[in-house]
């Protein structure tokens, strides 16, 4: 296997790997929070499934987006910081995500809780 399909799956698999602890972590108060405000559980299914959807598709994006440069025999250490700067940009699109999701559910809690 070439240096830039093992760089390229190796941010992959831990991409994935910090979107499916990210879910694990935060599903079940997310649940409980908008089930708690909207009280429909059609629109409870619908922002979690929005949610796990748009953290997937920001990893997959940084990680697909993968182009490291490579020689053809490079020091492990390169492997090991290609891979660090690929998963940088995996989690800085995971914290973008968050806050906007955050920003989302903040707005919907004030909004609904008034009309209460």
């Amino acid at each position: 296997m070439s240096p830039n399909g093992i760089v390229f799956l190796s941010v992959l698999i831990l991409a994935f790997l910090i979107a499916v602890l990210l879910d694990l972590f935060l599903r079940p108060a997310l649940r409980g929070l908008v089930e708690q405000i909207i009280e429909l559980p059609a629109a409870t299914d619908f922002y979690l499934r929005a949610f796990i959807l748009v953290v997937f598709l920001a990893v997959l994006s940084v990680a697909a987006g993968t182009h490291p440069d490579l020689k053809d025999s490079p020091h492990f250490m390169e492997y090991v910081w290609s891979v660090a700067g690929r998963l940088q940009e995996v989690l800085q699109n995971l914290l973008i995500v968050l806050l906007v999701y955050v920003a989302l559910i903040v707005v919907l809690t004030a909004a609904l809780r008034r009309k209460q």
